[in-house]
């Protein structure tokens, strides 16, 4: 269950840079210019047992391998690109012609999205596949701390941001010419860092002894792996808590993109009563950031067959109703894991793609 849970956070690590790349042409030319502890005892006995579990899963694990390597290498490929996006957005250059409160937004989700996608690249994943199993045992400690700081803290910080970007986006549709006056100042400033702060004091108990700890599993592969989990109570205190909480602020932020349809008639009417076209090119804009800030909420639904966070709900959804009314879920061990690690990885691939897309400017300075 935790690798499923580090699949499906690795989808919305990868999409803001992507996003940013393909909606931002100005950018894009900057650019380019966990479930039940595992037993730690490894005995031979043990690990035969084990490895006989995941065969007699019934499912054809070579799937899983696919999945997994895939996941790989979208979260691996991803991280040069969120390195780069971010150095694009922090970096004072009137050509990325960026709203600028829409810009506040995506340097404080890229950074989020680049936490995540180092953890992955640099703990999470090599850990999984037992790459240097004797280090990263070694570290365990220290390693499961981090791991699952990122999992719960960094993951809720995302979702409150993408819950401010649909509220921004949504004035923006509302009041196109005085959209700008109601973000203008250091306020959304000082409540990005008001929010990362409020993160890192949350943060804090998960430091202390007793709060995490590592386990010894056996992965797809039949290597023994190092996964990291809570420890007591501090499971519902944060995971269970940290998941409510953010799919609470994603299904708010549906909401505003609903009522964003709705209004979006009345915001055309307004565009083609304008003939000015410094107003039509700001009413452009709104559209592509509208658009923009909706893929890297959600993502696109063509891509993986339409699983984009939505689905990854809707996924987790249908494992916890089987588990209920069937006294089992539909998908069990290493395999599911690899599936919900998959979905998360997609959704942290798209925003960088989906921001050179949308935004030639971003996409000539990347």
């Amino acid at each position: 269950d935790e690798v499923s849970l580090r699949f499906l956070t690795a989808i919305n690590n990868v999409l803001t840079p992507w996003v940013m790349i393909i909606t931002f042409s100005n950018v894009s030319l900057l650019f380019w210019f966990k479930g039940k502890k595992a037993e730690k005892n490894t005995s031979p006995l043990v690990i035969v047992r084990r490895i006989t579990y995941i065969r007699q899963m019934g499912l054809d694990n070579s799937r899983g391998h696919v999945v997994v390597i895939t996941n790989d290498v979208m979260l691996y490929a991803t991280l040069p690109l969120h390195a780069r996006l971010l150095y694009v957005l922090l970096k004072p250059n009137s050509k990325k012609d960026l709203d600028s409160s829409f810009h506040t937004l995506m340097i404080n989700s890229t950074i989020a999205n680049l936490i995540f996608a180092l953890d992955c690249c640099l703990i999470l994943e090599p850990s999984a596949a037992g790459i240097f199993y004797d280090f990263y045992k070694a570290m365990g400690p220290y390693f499961a701390k981090i791991e699952l700081i990122k999992t719960t803290v960094v993951l809720t910080i995302d979702s409150i941001l993408h819950l401010v970007l649909a509220v921004n986006r949504l004035t923006a549709i509302l009041f196109p010419f005085k959209h700008q006056r109601f973000w203008s100042g250091s306020r959304l400033f000082w409540f990005c860092i008001f929010v990362w702060a409020a993160g890192f004091v949350y943060s804090i108990p998960l430091l202390l002894p007793g709060s995490t700890d590592f386990v010894i599993d056996i992965n797809l592969y039949g290597l023994r792996s190092v996964e990291f989990t809570f420890c007591g109570n501090y499971y519902w205190i944060y995971s269970m808590s940290s998941a409510f909480l953010a799919i609470g602020m994603e299904l708010l932020s549906l909401l505003f993109y609903v009522a964003m349809l709705f209004k979006f008639n009345d915001f055309k009417r307004k565009r083609r009563s304008s003939s000015a076209a410094d107003i039509k090119r700001l009413t452009s804009g709104v559209m592509r950031t509208i658009l923009a800030s909706f893929c890297i909420s959600i993502g696109t639904a063509h891509l993986c067959r339409g699983k984009s966070p939505w689905s990854n709900i809707a996924f987790a959804l249908a494992i916890y109703i089987s588990h209920w009314t069937q006294g089992a879920p539909i998908l069990d061990g290493n395999y599911f894991s690899a599936v919900l690690r998959f979905l998360t990885a997609i959704n942290n691939v798209l925003t960088p793609w989906v921001m050179i897309i949308t935004f030639s400017n971003v996409s000539l300075l990347l």
